[in-house]
């Protein structure tokens, strides 16, 4: 009998040991939140492997039996009827704004922005314009090289677009390190070694503190912003620990309001950070909740690792977000999902969100908004406007007033297909945008279909009997949904405006993707859905070129006052088909720069070249054969009068998976200058 008490009192002891763990793992403490509580418990917090493990079960097992076996939530597993969308509207119409504009920044306001390049992607705005113009069209076939820099400490793709502030170059290189280059000469000043897989992955910051007289330099390493001095390649001892604080992971860099340095981060959160000490000012928790809805608050993910900038007059930091989790299956996170897929405007000053715009709704098939925003101005009605732009993989070009969030061009909500999965409970609508006119395709159609070969057009249509595609078509069971996603329109990095002439230049892709959705049980025999989210096939032709027409790649330049597409130019070649068709394009993740000399300066394609565009008309007018793909925006500057251009050439990440046979890593960071 003592030994069945003390049996007893072991087994109760032992769960609710357990259960305590589980509640600690649970459980976090942040009192810095505005719009949450200092203590949360959710399923995001955990950090034991074996206690995420176990909470997975439990959660198949939820799905499984609470759901699939019990009355009060059969409704949930039973696919939408189809005749409840055929009685509503086709499309909506959504009027943009018509007045009440904000007056836009002076083009003298915008001018100040690029006396340096202080950080990736040109400044706080994110608009990647040079107003350099020494190089230009007349002069373009005398650029030559000026110097190559090896940092021969690795090889791998850089994303990060060069910062150059008083003729010194800083970027990250392939094996970890930040490193200070002389603008004139690639010669090496100082290296710094980070402990971390890719610091400044996205990119760096550079501020000049006059309160210290100190020349600073900020990037993020997973979660840690670094803060060193730009000068010595030091680490600043009295910001944070020694030089680092820990923020929630962030691959962007941080901008700055009012001497505050601003994150967006994964947690997902925007973090407020005193940019002398580096203590937590305050976050704020970017997760909307449709408390109707039930279980709407299991998503994950959906986070603003795309690109945080900023408007600093008005005090404001705009930032982009990412899909939620799972990506092609929603079953467990209904509802719309906010904020994911979105562009999202929050006032640091007033420590308020002011507005979003979602562009997708419950997303399930990998759209998410991957550039950067840029914060620029247009003419509307015979004024200058305050704009925000956000570019999309959909090969949209969203504009909206910077204050409000109104789309600034009409639009329509249009019907969307039901889904047919069980537990899957799509948007009714989704957007359809007319104007600006998309930069790329984002409705797959049979039009599209190849037709290099009979034989490769049949190869494809055979692969489509079995397929769904269309206007955001919903998966099934055991077949494909075809649609231009993966790396489809415009990916991270983003596009260059001319805020003179208000003109957009964006490279963009045009491939079609395969997603598949089946039904799988575990061990347990819990019921799942699982996806070909790592191994998702192009739709090919017999020779694995894409399946479709091309051109497959494409640089546009875009009037942002009108909305209209002024030139489109494919963007690269196959080596294997340029004989036959050098118009073929490829995909490309370089990106664009546009400078006043009227150039545009792109790299990012499988053939290696680094290009320059007439930008009134999009002709190729000079091109130069790189040691390995350009993988990041080009940067130009000027030093002791005279103007450089200079691209990461060290392969692309994005490329080499896709192209394992084609792309090549590598180390080198090249520069340009005119010959004297």
């Amino acid at each position: 009998m003592k030994l069945l008490k003390f049996s007893a009192y072991f087994i109760l002891t032992a769960v609710l040991l357990l259960a305590s763990l589980i509640l600690y793992d649970l459980a976090y403490y942040d009192p810095s939140y505005l719009n949450r509580n200092a203590i949360t418990f959710s399923p995001n917090n955990l950090n034991s492997r074996k206690i995420i493990k176990l909470h997975t079960k439990l959660e198949n097992f939820y799905y499984t039996f609470a759901y699939k076996f019990s009355d009060k939530h059969k409704k949930f597993w039973e696919p939408e009827d189809p005749l409840i969308r055929k009685k509503l509207k086709k499309t909506i119409k959504i009027k943009g704004k018509r007045d009440n504009f904000s007056t836009g920044d002076k083009i003298e306001e915008i001018e100040k922005n690029f006396a340096n390049w202080p950080r990736s992607h040109g400044g706080f705005t994110s608009m990647r314009f040079s107003s350099l113009k020494k190089i230009n069209k007349d002069n373009i076939k005398k650029l030559e090289l000026a110097w190559v820099y090896n940092s021969k400490d690795g090889k791998k793709g850089i994303q990060a677009n060069p910062v150059v502030y008083n003729g010194l170059i800083y970027t990250p290189t392939p094996g970890n390190f930040i490193v200070c280059l002389d603008g004139a000469t690639g010669k090496e000043i100082w290296k710094y070694k980070v402990d971390g897989t890719q610091p400044a992955k996205r990119g760096i910051l550079i501020w000049n503190d006059k309160k210290n007289n100190i020349l600073k330099l900020f990037f993020t390493n997973f979660d840690e912003l670094i803060a060193l001095n730009a000068k010595t390649g030091k680490l600043i001892k009295d910001f944070g620990k020694s030089g680092k604080i820990k923020i929630g992971s962030s691959p962007i860099p941080p901008t700055i309001i009012d001497e505050q340095l601003v994150l967006a981060t994964t947690r997902p959160a925007i973090e407020v950070y005193d940019i002398y000490s580096g203590k937590i000012k305050w976050k704020y928790y970017l997760r909307k909740i449709d408390k109707k809805v039930f279980n709407a608050r299991n998503f994950r993910s959906g986070n603003p690792w795309g690109g945080i900038s900023s408007d600093n007059k008005n005090g404001i930091v705009y930032l982009t977000t990412g899909n939620p989790l799972f990506y092609y299956v929603g079953v467990k996170r209904p509802g719309k999902n906010l904020y994911a897929n979105s562009i999202i405007a929050f006032d640091v000053r007033n420590k308020k969100m002011l507005w979003y715009f979602q562009e997708t709704c419950h997303d399930i098939w990998n759209f998410d908004i991957a550039a950067p925003p840029i914060v620029t101005t247009i003419n509307k009605n015979g004024n200058r406007i305050d704009v925000v732009v956000a570019l999309t993989k959909l090969g949209n070009t969203i504009i909206l007033d910077r204050l409000t969030g109104e789309p600034i061009f009409d639009y329509e909500m249009k019907l969307a297909p039901a889904s047919k999965l069980p537990g899957e409970k799509t948007c009714q609508y989704q957007p359809s945008f007319k104007l600006p006119e998309p930069f790329s395709r984002s409705v797959f159609k049979i039009e599209d279909v190849t037709n290099r070969s009979e034989a490769d057009r049949e190869h494809v249509m055979a692969q489509l009997q079995n397929s769904n595609y269309g206007f955001f078509p919903t998966h099934e069971l055991d077949k494909y949904t075809i649609v231009y996603n993966l790396s489809g329109g415009a990916q991270w990095t983003g596009g260059s405006v001319d805020p003179y002439k208000n003109i957009l230049y964006v490279t963009a892709n045009q491939v079609p993707y395969k997603i598949k959705v089946f039904a799988a049980h575990d061990v347990n025999n819990n019921f799942k859905y699982k996806t070909n989210i790592f191994t998702t096939p192009r739709l090919s032709d017999l020779n694995g070129y894409p399946g479709v027409k091309p051109p497959w790649g494409t640089l546009t330049a875009l009037n942002l006052n009108t909305g209209k597409i002024i030139w489109q130019v494919p963007l690269g070649y196959f080596e294997s088909l340029k004989s036959k068709d050098p118009n073929t394009g490829t995909e490309n993740f370089g990106g664009a720069t546009a400078t006043a000399g009227g150039l545009v300066f792109v790299g990012g394609t499988l053939d290696k070249l680094f290009r320059a565009f007439d930008s009134n008309t999009g002709e190729e007018l000079w091109s130069y054969q790189l040691p390995y793909i350009g993988g990041a925006p080009p940067t130009s500057y000027e030093v002791d009068g005279e103007q450089y251009i200079i691209i990461p050439a060290t392969g692309s990440y994005s490329l080499k998976v896709d192209y394992p046979d084609l792309v090549e890593q590598g180390d080198a960071f090249v520069a340009f200058k005119l010959q004297k």
